[in-house]
């Protein structure tokens, strides 16, 4: 599950969720035709993260979230007022320390095993509902849903040109 607080998006991938929400996105979300099943982004409106979460189900993909030590981050939450925080409807109070963490500091490689990221294959992947699964049952679910912007099998996802971002062809997962 992808997170709009400190997240860091790659060129590439910034390029390629560009280009699929802009085919994606209506003013009614009812007409959005990607509804994942049991998914509470199938009611949102207009949030670009229901689009980013349809596309990385649809497509297998996964965000990487770092478990430091002290629950250091790269980044921390400073509660500006946004959607959530400060939202004049909000009935939550919101402390400012549940959100605040500690910053690394130093050369984080230190915390990884001998010194370098593990092969995303050898590192523990979650879906949507916090389940385990591997990366190969993450490309199958999305693509049993066959409501990408290219229509492939259930045994197939789509390929993006690694540049622009725009859908390229199907193959086999």
């Amino acid at each position: 599950l992808p997170c709009s607080w400190g997240a860091v998006f790659f060129p590439k991938h910034w390029r390629e969720f560009y280009v699929y929400m802009n085919m994606r996105f209506t003013e009614d979300a009812k007409k959005n035709p990607v509804q994942i099943p049991k998914s509470r982004t199938n009611g949102w409106q207009a949030s670009w993260k229901k689009f980013l979460i349809d596309m990385m189900y649809l497509r297998g993909y996964v965000s990487l979230y770092p478990n430091f030590p002290n629950q250091a981050s790269f980044s921390t939450n400073h509660m500006e007022p946004g959607a959530h925080i400060s939202a004049k409807d909000n009935v939550l109070r919101h402390d400012k320390a549940d959100f605040e963490v500690p910053l690394v500091q130093d050369d984080f490689r230190s915390y990884l095993p001998n010194g370098k990221l593990p092969p995303a294959s050898r590192l523990p992947s979650l879906n949507l509902f916090n389940q385990a699964v591997s990366l190969k049952g993450l490309k199958a679910a999305g693509a049993k849903l066959r409501m990408d912007v290219i229509n492939c099998t259930e045994t197939e996802i789509l390929t993006v040109h690694h540049d622009t971002g725009l859908p390229n062809q199907c193959a086999k997962f």
